[in-house]
């Protein structure tokens, strides 16, 4: 017979049997419930469902019952260190730094990089590095989720910066609100008078991605008007796919090269014939020659939100794990109302 084995139960197996949050049955179960007032009958059915699974605290969940170090934890997924202040990360850990200071904590910078994959590993030797911290912050994209999934089962307080979902694994995290981004860009350039808006996609998808197509297609269906995403790739400048197209949304830098190029062979004028919105900080930075209209994060605000969150985590205090900011304001540096005018 195959391996027949459970997997261990976890915390956010013990909330959905017991009807509570995560950040209830962490207080529960290290002895602080009675501390952040929650009610007896409360904390009996968490200590029930704790039975019925057989929830063994983990190593680390144990650690946290003790006196806190008042550290908290940065963890980045790639190397970003030293920082200038035109890196990407810059303002995130700005942001993570202002706030810790207001909270009481010092920071713990996790640094140990695997030499062979140039990535920072949550674990080492098969053990987690960042116990050592009440709680980390965790900041970059990993990939293959594996160790995301093994440092939430554990029980061990984090925030991811970014939306992160695993199915049937809590991840709390604070994000930027893209969905919501896209559509207020897409309802922007409807009421300049664009009626053909494509969106240009990358080949890759994650939760950010997902999110933002998802606020495309609601926002072209809102304004009656038919969606049009498509990879750069899979079209030419001088394709008649997009004829008629007077507004892009672009996800990356390579599919804003191609918009110039494309506006270049139809001798279309940016933005006065011709509007742009670049959905991310990467992507108007890869095309650096002109300022363009671009979707960007409250990085800054992010990164205290993080903090401020994992610190509830860390007091039991039962808040939502899931936490979005609206984007920035778009500016209109390539975008205008469609014009027929004469080219220059």
């Amino acid at each position: 017979m195959g391996d027949q084995r459970k997997r261990p139960a976890r915390q956010s197996d013990i909330a959905r049997l017991a009807g509570v949050s995560q950040a209830t049955v962490s207080s529960v179960i290290t002895g602080s419930g009675d501390r952040y007032g929650i009610a007896q009958d409360t904390r009996d059915k968490v200590m029930a469902a704790v039975e019925a699974l057989g929830y063994v605290p983990s190593v680390a969940a144990r650690q946290m019952r003790g006196t806190r170090n008042r550290l908290l934890g940065v963890h980045t997924f790639e190397p970003i260190f030293p920082i200038s202040q035109m890196n990407f990360y810059h303002e995130f850990l700005v942001g993570i730094e202002e706030q810790a200071v207001i909270d009481g904590y010092n920071l713990l910078l996790f640094t140990a990089t695997d030499a062979s994959s140039g990535k920072r590993p949550l674990f080492i030797d098969g053990s987690s590095q960042l116990t050592v911290a009440d709680g980390t912050i965790l900041l970059g994209l990993d990939r293959e989720k594996s160790e995301l999934e093994r440092l939430a089962a554990s029980g061990y307080p984090f925030v991811h910066i970014g939306r992160r979902i695993i199915d049937g694994i809590e991840i709390p995290f604070v994000s930027p609100d893209y969905q919501s981004g896209v559509a207020a860009a897409v309802d922007r350039l409807f009421g300049l008078g664009h009626t053909k808006i494509a969106y240009l996609r990358d080949d890759i998808s994650f939760e950010a991605t997902t999110a933002r197509r998802e606020g495309y297609r609601i926002a072209m269906e809102a304004h009656g008007l038919a969606a049009t995403i498509v990879e750069a790739s899979e079209v030419s400048a001088s394709a008649t796919d997009l004829d008629g197209t007077t507004a892009f949304l672009v996800e990356g830098g390579p599919q804003l090269l191609w918009v110039e190029g494309y506006a270049r062979t139809r001798d279309l004028r940016i933005p006065h014939e011709l509007s742009v919105v670049a959905l991310s900080d990467d992507a108007a930075e890869a095309v650096p020659a002109r300022q363009w209209t671009t979707l960007s994060a409250p990085r800054r605000q992010l990164g205290s939100e993080a903090v401020r969150l994992l610190v509830s985590i860390l007091d039991g205090v039962d808040s939502p794990s899931h936490r979005y900011l609206a984007c920035l304001p778009l500016d209109e540096s390539t975008i205008s109302s469609p014009r027929s005018t004469a080219r220059a």
